[in-house]
This record gives structure tokens, C-alpha cells and sequence, in this order.
């Protein structure tokens, strides 16, 4: 199957009518083709990527834990369906908008149980980088999986991924940390991430220890070029930066 988006002017139409469609994406019927009119000029078709049919998994009544356990599973059916993508066709809007609007369903199910008021926007559409990584519904889970998989791992590609889906805070804290487009950074903060748990023994608060070692990550690279430093330096860094906050908080208690 080859990959489909939508056409600018389908996807201006759309995101500026959101409000009065909100029935359509709250009900189950299929509207996207009797919107525009059974006319099929409302996406284009791109013969360069190939990709496999998308069914993901949702339980509106999961807890958070429970989501994040959902989420790390959606990753792996939408990684692997998507994997020849290349980061600039996953940088299209026009691309993730229809996808979305295709699986409504999860969507639905995911993240429209407690609508807010622009939860259609930022779950359906892209409004910006930051966005694609953090809240449209499925570019997260693909950079997710882009930032994380590790092919040379044959016994778990997905090791790293595993970690950060400890849970939702520390997801969104470790993508914005340092450079994004740079997963090897990404891979250096969750191997420490991944040794402190291990030292530790639980993954209880980790999430708080590490906002703080976010703090320290980010002034580090002001005054460092981590271009410089391969992922085992990237480890090392926040291993240490998280076993001090942790000891520091034992001596508070």
C-alpha cells in the first residue's frame, strides 16, 4: 500500500473547521469521503514509500501506566509498519493529519475521552515541531520509535524504547532534552537512564529525578559541544547527574 496525505488546501479546510466537524471525529461512521464529496482530489498518493496496514491497539479505560504499556506496543506496530520513512517525510503534516483521520478509532478511543478544546487539533493535526514530536497521535509514536530502535540489538530493537516509556513524563522530558534530531544523544540519556533504574531498583520516581538531571543535561550542553561525545559519554553523564540527585535527596530524608 502506498502512503497517502492530504492535500494543503483538504488540510486547511479540515483544521479550520474542526469545530463544527467535532460530532464527526467523536462518532464512529467513516465521513472523511462524503465530506468531500466521494472526490478523491482531497489527498495524493506517494509511490516512493510503501508501507504496511496500520491497525493499533487502545482501551479507553486504561490507566496512565497501562497507556504507557499501550503506547510502547503502538510504537512497535507503527515503527516497523513505517520504518523506510526517511526524517523529512516524517516531518510532513500533510502525511500524519491523514493517517490520523484514518485511524480514527484509536484516536478516539486514546485521547478524545476527556476532549479539552483544542485536544481534535493537537491529536489530529500538526501545529508545530514540537507538536510532531509530543502530541499529533501518531507522529509521536513513529519518532518515538525512530529515536529509540536500535537494529543492532537483535535480541530487543527496542530496548531503549522500553525505558522511555517508563511513563508519559519522562517520554516527553527525554525527547526534549538536548538536541532532538540527534538520536544519539537520545540513546546516551536512556543507556543512563536505564543503569540508574537498574541501580536503584524501581522506576518510582524517576520520572522527578529526572526533570532535574534535565536541567543539568541542558546547561552542560550550553557550555560543552556534545557533537563531540558518543552515546557511552552521553550514559556516563546522566548516570552520575542522576545518582547525585539521588543520594542528595537520601541526605534531605
Amino acid at each position: 500500500m502506498y502512503l497517502r496525505y492530504f492535500t494543503e488546501k483538504a488540510y486547511d479546510q479540515l483544521y479550520e473547521n474542526v469545530e463544527s466537524n467535532r460530532d464527526k471525529y467523536l462518532g464512529t461512521d467513516d465521513w472523511l469521503p462524503a465530506y468531500f464529496e466521494n472526490n478523491d482530489n482531497y489527498f495524493c498518493i506517494s509511490k516512493a514509500v510503501d508501507v504496511k496496514k496500520i491497525e493499533l491497539e487502545s482501551n479507553p479505560n486504561n490507566t496512565d501506566y497501562e497507556k504507557s504499556k499501550e503506547d510502547l506496543i503502538n510504537v512497535r506496530i507503527l515503527y516497523d509498519a513505517l520504518k523506510n520513512l526517511t526524517p523529512l517525510q516524517a516531518a510532513n503534516k500533510y502525511m500524519w493529519a491523514y493517517l490520523c483521520h484514518q485511524n480514527q478509532r484509536y484516536i478516539r478511543e486514546r485521547w478524545l475521552q476527556n476532549i479539552r478544546e483544542n485536544t481534535i487539533r493537537e491529536r489530529f493535526f500538526v501545529k508545530s515541531d514540537t507538536s510532531l514530536w509530543n502530541d499529533n497521535a501518531l507522529s509521536r509514536l513513529w519518532w518515538y520509535g525512530y529515536f529509540t530502535y536500535d537494529g543492532s540489538n537483535r535480541s530487543n530493537p527496542y530496548e531503549l524504547t522500553e525505558i522511555l516509556l517508563t511513563n508519559q513524563t519522562l517520554a516527553t522530558d527525554v525527547i526534549d532534552t538536548l538536541n532532538r534530531m540527534n538520536p544519539n544523544r537520545i540513546k546516551g540519556v536512556l543507556y543512563g537512564l536505564r543503569d540508574y533504574i537498574e541501580k536503584i531498583g524501581k522506576v518510582s520516581g524517576v520520572a522527578d529525578d529526572f526533570r532535574e538531571c534535565k536541567k543539568y543535561l541542558n546547561h552542560y550542553a550550553a557550555v560543552a559541544d556534545f557533537d563531540f561525545l558518543d552515546y557511552e559519554d552521553i550514559e556516563k553523564i546522566t548516570y552520575e547527574s542522576l545518582t547525585t540527585i539521588y543520594k542528595n535527596k537520601a541526605m534531605k530524608h
